[in-house]
């Protein structure tokens, strides 16, 4: 079912949002900014389904699994993500920090996981642009909604706004690598602010 040759991974990350009618200005920086602008600017329209497992005493989500899936390039393998939890908040790390897997799944990864127990909790379309600088990715998409499970013909973007994601990954923790991350996000400004995420209380 799983393609697993990868990869349990840090990943370091800064969040932020843009209002629709800053989306071209915030892409006409991006591509200044990134190297090899033609080459490193990706157009990508993902379904992303997420699946839950719950502590059936207290109704908590205990564990939480993303399945992918590109509708531009159908013929790419699925792609199932864990993302853990937000590493306690280091003042002195310019960027959020968490563990990620992510490996490449057979087009049955959602029959498996519920015959293992997982619940289908709800499912989104991401439509948006990837850039590459260095080691990080740029992600700028619009989440829209879809309101009958399966049925991508009436979908509906959640908001006005655009998500900003910057990204890095590494095997192993290297927090001096957030100065990078810090340092780009400041040429992003004042058309998007980037900052941390918010730790889970």
């Amino acid at each position: 079912v799983m393609n697993i040759q990868n990869k349990n991974q840090i990943q370091y990350i800064l969040v932020g949002s843009v209002p629709a009618s800053n989306f071209k200005f915030l892409l006409h920086r991006l591509k200044g900014l990134c190297d090899n602008a033609v080459l490193s600017e990706t157009m990508y329209e993902d379904h992303e389904a997420i699946y839950i497992i719950k502590n059936q005493t207290s109704g908590a989500v205990t564990v939480s699994l993303s399945v992918k899936r590109s509708l531009l390039n159908p013929e790419k393998a699925h792609r199932i993500q864990y993302l853990g939890n937000v590493e306690g908040m280091n003042l002195n790390r310019a960027a959020t920090m968490r563990s990620i897997i992510e490996v490449e799944t057979s087009d049955n990864i959602s029959t498996y996981l519920e015959q293992l127990g997982f619940q289908f909790d709800y499912e989104t379309l991401l439509r948006g642009y990837s850039f590459y600088k260095g080691p990080m990715r740029i992600n700028v998409s619009r989440l829209h909604k879809i309101p009958e499970r399966g049925n991508l013909s009436n979908i509906m973007p959640m908001t006005d706004s655009y998500l900003v994601e910057l990204t890095l990954h590494t095997l192993v923790q290297q927090d001096s690598l957030c100065e990078e991350m810090k340092a780009f996000a400041e040429h992003l400004k004042p058309i998007v602010v980037l900052d941390k995420i918010e730790q889970k209380r």
